[in-house]
C-alpha cells in the first residue's frame, strides 16, 4: 500500500509540475470557466509561482513573470467552494484554488442545500472533501442559499455545519466559517 501510494503521488507532482510548465496567460484565457477551476487544481501548492483565485464574476491567474490574465464566470453562475472544519481554518474571502488549505480532507460528508426564498432543495447528497480539504459548488448567482453539512468524524461522532450563504456580486467564494458541531 505505501508504495502504491508513493507511486501515485510522483504521478499526481509529475503530472501536476509538466502541466504548470504549459499553462500561461495566454493559454489560461482561452479556458472556460470550470476548466479555469479544473486546471487550478492541478496546480494546487505548484512550485511554478502560479496563483489562480476565485472572484464572484471571474477567475484570476497570475504567474511567475508578474502577467495575469483571468476567465469570465457566466453571469448566472456563483462559484462556492467551502471547508468545513472542526479544529481549525483560515480567514478568507477569494478562494485561492492554487493555495488555499482546510482541515478535513478526502472525508465524505452529506450536503443539503436549499434556496431560503423558493425552499427549494438545490442539493442532497453525499460528496468527498477534495485533496485541498474543500467542496466546491457552481450554484446560482443572486440566491441566499442555506447549506447543512453533515459529518460523521473518525471518532464515531456526527457534526453538522450550517450557514446561509448569499452568491451577490460582493460575496465570498471561500468559505472557512462552516464548523461542523457535534449534534
Amino acid at each position: 500500500m505505501i508504495k502504491k501510494n508513493i507511486l501515485l503521488g510522483l504521478i499526481i507532482a509529475f503530472s501536476s509540475q509538466s502541466y504548470a510548465t504549459t499553462i500561461n496567460s495566454e493559454t489560461f484565457k482561452d479556458l472556460d470557466y470550470k476548466s479555469a477551476v479544473t486546471t487550478a487544481h492541478t496546480l494546487y501548492k505548484n512550485n511554478e509561482g502560479i496563483m489562480i483565485k476565485v472572484l464572484p464574476n471571474r477567475i484570476v491567474a497570475t504567474f511567475s513573470d508578474g502577467k495575469s490574465s483571468s476567465v469570465a464566470i457566466p453571469k448566472d453562475q456563483f462559484f462556492l467552494s467551502i471547508a468545513p472544519y472542526i479544529n481549525s481554518s483560515h480567514p478568507c474571502t477569494n478562494h485561492v484554488l492554487t493555495g488555499c488549505t482546510g482541515e478535513i480532507k478526502n472525508q465524505v460528508m452529506k450536503v443539503v442545500m436549499i434556496d431560503t426564498d423558493t425552499g427549494e432543495t438545490l442539493i442532497d447528497k453525499k460528496v468527498t472533501t477534495q485533496h485541498d480539504g474543500f467542496i466546491d459548488f457552481w450554484v446560482p448567482k443572486n440566491k441566499n442559499l442555506a447549506f447543512n453539512i453533515y459529518h460523521k468524524a473518525k471518532d464515531g461522532s456526527e457534526r453538522v455545519a450550517r450557514e446561509v450563504l448569499s452568491t451577490f456580486n460582493n460575496d465570498r467564494t471561500c468559505i472557512t466559517t462552516m464548523k461542523l458541531i457535534e449534534s
